[in-house]
């Protein structure tokens, strides 16, 4: 049996029939990879495979058509500013149709793209540790440069009473919606920058130098896809700085599960338990103003042992381990398509 057809694919030209297609493979890939854990449902789906942007970039989809339908698909996101020389690229193949070289052909079909857009390196991010993708990513070539545990908060399952974490001393919260006030935008762009501190192995992704400029251009990124930014602070009272904050992004297309963002707190007021103050504030605001929610879902690099640790105090379960793995564009183009 030959390969599937390999072709572009535009979800805004496509048929309502061909994204559930697309939708059935990766829910397929999904149940089969990370067991127990929830799929999004085909609404959110639908609406990340039609924007041609998504917050990691400008997005590029490629599927593999065989005896008439859609049986794999690789996306390809192409980041903007720090990360202007990587792809970050997903192939998915449902579990029945794996090792018959069809997701090889649709990496291998995202490469001329890359080269042509000025990338030097292919990243893929979220494989199960010791699971089918990654020992293919293996085959390939490519290297583990970092491993995340993925955890998550099941409300109804929490005790509430892990979220009653008094302020420490000297320090308030605070908290919006949207937009941070303007009296706060150069504090909160200096605190955002903490999160470089971060460990982050082999990985070539960039963190970004927040300045109050691209704090404004995040929130309006995120506004424009479709999501709702939750951000607290914690506020040095003495000084009025801003020390850590944390964010929390919700979809109106899946409204019973938001996402866990960046974490982080400033070098000189770590150790103060800034991290669960914070993270014990946004789950009392967000239950309270959302009760509709039901699951938060975060991913924490396996080294920040701290992180992991804090997250487990306010409610989290760890459930899997994940690895990013990158190679040389170059290299995979011989190995693919000049091989």
């Amino acid at each position: 049996m030959g390969l599937p057809e390999i072709r572009s694919f535009r979800p805004a030209d496509a048929g309502e029939g061909e994204l559930v297609e697309c939708y059935e493979v990766a829910r397929a890939a999904h149940v089969a990879d990370f067991p127990g854990r929830p799929f999004q449902p085909y609404p959110a789906f639908a609406d990340q495979m039609r924007r041609p942007e998504w917050l990691r970039g400008r997005q590029q989809i490629w599927v593999a058509r065989g005896d008439g339908k859609i049986e794999g698909l690789a996306i390809v996101a192409l980041p903007k500013r720090e990360n202007r020389r990587l792809t970050i690229t997903t192939v998915t193949v449902p579990p029945s149709l794996r090792r018959q070289g069809i997701g090889t052909a649709l990496l291998g079909a995202t490469l001329p793209e890359a080269r042509a857009d000025g990338r030097i390196t292919v990243t893929g991010q979220g494989l199960k540790a010791g699971g089918a993708g990654a020992s293919w990513a293996r085959s390939l070539g490519f290297r583990q440069v970092q491993e995340f545990v993925l955890q998550a908060l099941v409300i109804p399952d929490v005790d509430p009473g892990l979220w009653d974490v008094p302020a420490p001393a000297g320090f308030r919260a605070e908290g919006w919606t949207g937009s941070a006030p303007d009296q706060l935008i150069g504090a909160y762009a200096q605190a955002r920058t903490a999160i470089t501190d971060a460990p982050s192995d082999l990985s070539s992704l960039e963190f970004p130098e927040w300045t109050a400029k691209r704090v404004r251009q995040h929130e309006a990124d995120i506004r424009e896809r479709g999501y709702e930014s939750r951000v607290i602070v914690a506020v040095h009272e003495s000084s009025g700085t801003i020390a850590g904050l944390t964010e929390i992004l919700a979809s109106d297309s899946r409204p019973d599960h938001v996402y866990q963002q960046d974490t982080a707190v400033l070098r000189q007021f770590r150790g103060h338990g800034l991290g669960r103050f914070m993270k014990a504030a946004m789950m009392r605001w967000l239950t309270a103003d959302q009760p509709g929610v039901t699951r938060v879902a975060t991913n924490t690099d396996a080294r920040n042992t701290h992180m992991i640790r804090v997250n487990h105090q306010v409610g989290y379960v760890t459930d899997y381990t994940v690895t990013d793995v990158e190679a040389d564009l170059s290299m995979l183009e011989t190995r693919l398509v000049l091989g």
